[in-house]
């Protein structure tokens, strides 16, 4: 047997060491773009914290939520950033040098905590310290945080835009290079335009106008930003709230927020808080009927625009049914029947009222909007999303390393609406 050169030897080691290293490498790289793609993959369904009535630990309650939403197996958070961080929502410490959105996101630790943790999608309720009238203790007043009722002063308007904007830069420069995405909206639209709470009664025509130019101040703040301020792999979207569409389809000649703010500002995106298309029906056929007739009446309302992400722009901000009016098993089947209704229209998130219930009655009795109720019990419909992320991890996961990319959101709903979480 013919004895190999020492040095060719040598060269052939070295030459094997190199192969073996970029190999080796490269299984690394692919397990973490693996991972990477699943833990930033969009699942659809999701929850939010707002106000909730209970804690059981000693963090806060903005804390203890986000850590039992991500427990839970999702990465989207919503909430609420406002200058009612210390009052009806979390009851965090009041600071006096908090006096804008930036200074909430950096001086507020529950605020900083909850945006740092690996979340990727935010959707959060935003309204500027700018705009806020504090209210007498004990008391709430919508029209407090928002100027624009009976007309919007070009004073409240510039504060708006500077507030809006540098809250867009302090997001796009902190969290770049992340992954995440945030949605900056309101709360029901619809309450706002009729701050009497009146469905009833025609829109004052003065806030009409002052609500139009509000949002689209709150667009153009969250646009320009975008175009100034360097950043990568991290996004920023405004959205518009509705809440009374049935009005709008029962009474075309009626001002609502649909139809009169929406198709003016063509906003990035509408959510939908979509009671009124959910929770009169008593049978899924006619729940879905209803749900996707509002949802084709809200894509209606907005023309095409460059600068977004393919896909529907319509999504539902909150759906439930309180356990008050119906058993465990009613509120999660009922939630299913929505969730199915709206994934198979194609809406990018679907977002259940809430992680911990935030209303209770003249009684003094939860009210039940609940997936983790007041003493602690997980309801069938947290199992209900905990099995849905595991089935959607696990196909995303599958997909990616047979593919090398992510699924398609028309191939993830076509495989979704399969799950066995959605058909109990």
């Amino acid at each position: 047997m013919k004895k190999i050169n020492p040095f060719y030897f040598t060269i052939i080691m070295i030459a094997i060491g190199i192969v073996g290293y970029f190999f080796i490498t490269s299984f690394k790289k692919s397990g973490k773009n693996v991972k990477y793609q699943v833990n930033s993959f969009n699942y659809v369904i999701g929850t939010q914290t707002v106000g909730s009535k209970y804690k059981f630990t000693d963090k806060s309650m903005l804390v203890e939520t986000a850590i039992e939403i991500q427990k839970m197996g999702s990465n989207l958070l919503k909430f609420s950033m406002h200058p009612r961080y210390s009052s009806e929502n979390y009851g965090l410490p009041h600071n006096d040098q908090i006096t804008s959105l930036t200074k909430l996101a950096t001086l507020e630790p529950s605020m900083k905590e909850v945006l740092d943790m690996d979340f990727k999608f935010y959707h959060i309720w935003t309204y500027g310290f700018s705009q806020y009238t504090p209210e007498p203790e004990g008391k709430k007043d919508d029209t407090a945080q928002i100027k624009f009722i009976d007309g919007f002063s070009e004073t409240y308007e510039k504060a708006l835009y500077d507030e809006l904007y540098e809250f867009t830069s302090y997001l796009l420069k902190t969290y770049t290079g992340t992954g995440k995405k945030f949605y900056l909206g309101n709360w029901e639209g619809d309450w706002h335009l009729r701050s009497d709470y009146d469905r009833t009664k025609p829109a004052n025509p003065k806030t009409l106008e002052g609500m139009i130019k509000w949002a689209k101040i709150r667009q153009k703040a969250i646009d320009d930003a975008k175009k100034e301020v360097t950043h990568n792999d991290v996004e920023v979207y405004h959205y518009i709230e509705v809440n009374l569409v049935k009005k709008a389809l029962d009474e075309p000649n009626a001002k609502v927020v649909a139809n009169s703010i929406v198709n003016v500002v063509n906003p990035d995106y509408v959510s939908y808080s979509s009671y009124d298309a959910t929770n009169p029906y008593k049978t899924e056929d006619k729940l879905k009927k209803n749900l996707q007739k509002a949802l084709d009446y809200l894509e209606s309302q907005l023309s095409p625009k460059a600068g977004l992400p393919e896909g529907k722009r319509v999504w539902i901000g909150e759906y439930g049914s309180p356990s008050i009016s119906h058993s465990d098993e009613s509120q999660n089947l009922r939630s299913i029947w929505t969730i199915k209704a709206a994934l198979e229209w194609g809406t990018p998130f679907i977002l259940y009222w809430e992680m911990y219930n935030n209303e209770i009655n003249t009684d003094g009795e939860q009210v039940g909007y609940w997936l983790i109720n007041d003493k602690g019990k997980k309801q069938p419909i947290w199992h209900t999303h905990n099995s849905f992320y595991k089935e959607s991890k696990a196909f995303v996961e599958k997909y990616v390393k047979a593919n090398g990319i992510s699924p398609s959101f028309n191939e993830f709903k076509k495989k979704a609406l399969q799950f066995k979480s959605l058909n109990p």
